[in-house]
């Protein structure tokens, strides 16, 4: 390396050839780790394996399509091949950078990064801010064991920017600015903090949502429409602060996939033989293994193999434990609520009330309820209790007449978690149908059936598959969710209903993803064969529990991904996250109360005998 007159520093070609030579010094060093590694080895986290006919215990009904499938997967092989693989693809790697060498590596690196803003812009609005992570923090392994949620919480304030001598009409819209300061009148707000925000009329048992926006100045903003007359409180609440966020996250990144264990159970005479399963078999180490994935439904599944028990014996799967509260490190704890759940602290603000005078009808020249309506970001408000839509002209039912008249030799099935499976119980209550014994079900989990021959309404209920904390169930009663909807023939007379996230909150996001995009392509071929089936996908709600595993931060993040995965598509959106969000009667809670459940269901009805 030289200096020129100008000031600028320039290479000697021998510093570039020694770079060259480093490069192969690091191959060869490379080859040598590999070939005396003896274990599973991945190229990233959850990328794909595939598997040739010379492993052993694969599952036979799987293992053609897994080799069968996309660019994404590794062929299993030899140690040999893999090493003479990574040697071309790090050879091609120096090739590349002496190509590149006079090209500006930072504009193609923005080119990406606007590819991806622009892809996330393109997603429905949320009424929720999208998290951002703070810069200004220390790094995950790093505690700021003087920040303390209830102190923070009390220098948040929120204030309306307009003129106090406002008058208010319904159908207004208007926002809030919060932030917090310190004793200084300093800006000390987070940047990425989660917050949820609402207004509501206690008494009328009114309530909608409102959507947030962090300016990432220390400045967030909530704006409103107003959906109805009265008095009207200002409801914001600090879900979780960016501390909190960072600790999930690290926590995340250290135990991607094991927070959650579960376990294959095999019978054996009398003996109960217990084997673990999860969805990357690097956590196994160096024992055998199990291979349940299957591509085609976008599953990647594992279990380790059991010494003279055939892969292919059926057995039971459940959940094992967790081990979220044993993560923490000293002073984090203080960052949670009790059993590490979410704060959900209210912010003061002034006015905390408005008034709002008789205005507009918001409901006037609605639509009618037809698959691929566009959802708005506030989508409907409650008052009097009852849920008001705001994308169509939704049905509301006083008796079981009704029901029964709209579903009338209808066919509904539901695939997902047990969420959606209070759709299923919901259903047999109000039509009174009779339920069909599927042996060695059980109710958790399903397969469930029930009729009304009367009416020919039948109602079907199968979980997603594992993921899924759940009681023993049968292995062989166990589908994936794409290959069940590859199965339904399709129609005007059938229902199909979708929901996925509570059991895939303690995985990689890239997990659930591809559950999720494999099921998009079932329902692509299922409504290119039978383009009249109704599809509706549930989803997720607000809940109660610990955050490490669970919680809304989760659940919220899930449910972006899947509005982007299905944004375009011609299906139903329940938005069961604005319905739980927008009510103050109830706790939050996994399940929600009958009365959100049942006013999902007749949002459903308005789709299937529109008005």
């Amino acid at each position: 390396m030289k200096h020129t007159g100008s000031g600028r520093t320039v290479c000697r070609p021998t510093s570039k050839y020694f770079g060259i030579i480093l490069v192969f010094v690091v191959i060869g060093s490379l080859d040598l780790y590999y070939y005396q590694e003896t274990s599973w080895i991945r190229n990233t986290m959850m990328k794909a394996h595939r598997f040739t006919e010379k492993t052993s215990y694969n599952v036979s009904p799987f293992v053609n399509r897994w080799n069968q499938s996309g660019s994404n997967s590794q062929s299993v092989v030899s140690l040999t091949k893999k090493t003479k693989g990574l040697s071309k693809v790090l050879i091609n790697i120096v090739k590349e950078v002496l190509d590149q060498s006079k090209k500006p590596t930072n504009l193609q690196l923005s080119t990406g990064n606007k590819q991806l803003t622009s892809t996330l812009e393109n997603i429905d609005a949320f009424p929720i801010v999208k998290p951002k992570v703070n810069s200004n923090f220390a790094p995950f392994n790093m505690v700021n064991t003087s920040f303390s949620p209830s102190a923070y919480v009390k220098k948040l304030h929120f204030s309306l920017p307009s003129t106090p001598e406002r008058e208010f009409f319904v159908g207004d819209m208007f926002y809030v600015v919060f932030h917090a300061n310190d004793e200084l009148n300093n800006t000390v707000t987070n940047i990425g903090d989660f917050y949820r925000a609402s207004i509501i009329s206690k008494k009328s048992k009114s309530g909608a949502v409102g959507i947030i926006t962090d300016h990432q100045n220390g400045t967030y903003t909530a704006m409103f429409r107003l959906l109805w007359k009265g008095k009207v409180t200002i409801r914001i609440q600090l879900v979780l602060p960016r501390q909190t966020i960072d600790v999930i996250e690290r926590i995340s990144r250290e135990r991607p996939v094991d927070l959650i264990k579960f376990q294959k159970r095999y019978t054996v005479g009398q003996q109960k033989v217990d084997t673990p399963c999860n969805v990357d078999p690097v956590i196994f180490k160096n024992s055998a293994v199990c291979n349940y994935s299957d591509p085609h439904a976008g599953v990647w599944w594992y279990c380790e193999k059991p010494a003279n028990i055939s892969c292919n014996s059926s057995g039971y799967h459940a959940a094992l434990r967790y081990e979220g509260e044993y993560l923490l490190r000293t002073g984090e704890e203080k960052l949670f609520g009790r059993g590490s759940s979410a704060l959900k602290m209210p912010i003061s603000g002034h006015p905390s009330k408005i008034n709002v005078n008789k205005g507009g009808d918001v409901l006037a020249n609605r639509r009618r309820c037809v698959s691929g309506l566009t959802t708005p970001q506030i989508s409907g408000f409650y008052q009097q209790g009852v849920w008001s839509s705001l994308v169509c002209k939704n049905r509301h039912f006083s008796q079981a007449s009704e029901w029964q008249q709209c579903l009338q030799g209808k066919t509904l099935h539901f695939f997902g978690d047990s969420t959606i499976r209070q759709w299923w119980e919901h259903l047999v209550r109000i039509l009174n149908l009779t339920e069909t014994d599927i042996s060695e079900a059980i109710s958790w989990t399903g397969p469930l059936l029930a009729r009304s021959p009367v009416h020919d309404i039948t109602v079907n209920y199968r979980i997603h598959g594992p993921p899924y904390r759940c009681q023993w169930t049968r292995t062989f009663l166990i589908k994936y969710v794409a290959n069940a909807i590859d199965e339904i023939k399709g129609g005007p007379n059938d229902v199909v209903g979708i929901t996925m996230w509570a059991h895939f909150t303690s995985y990689p996001v890239e997990v659930y993803r591809k559950r999720i995009e494999a099921v998009r392509a079932a329902i692509e071929r299922l409504l290119h064969r039978s383009p009249e089936t109704l599809v509706v996908i549930k989803s997720a709600n607000t809940r109660e529990g610990g955050v490490i595993i669970a919680g809304d931060w989760h659940a919220y993040r899930l449910d972006r991904v899947m509005r982007e995965v299905f944004h375009g598509m011609k299906v139903v959106l329940v938005d069961a996250w604005e319905m739980t969000n927008a009510q103050h009667w109830h706790e939050d809670a996994i399940h929600p109360a009958e009365d959100i459940i049942v006013q999902e269901l007749e949002f459903l009805c308005s789709f299937v005998c529109p008005l």
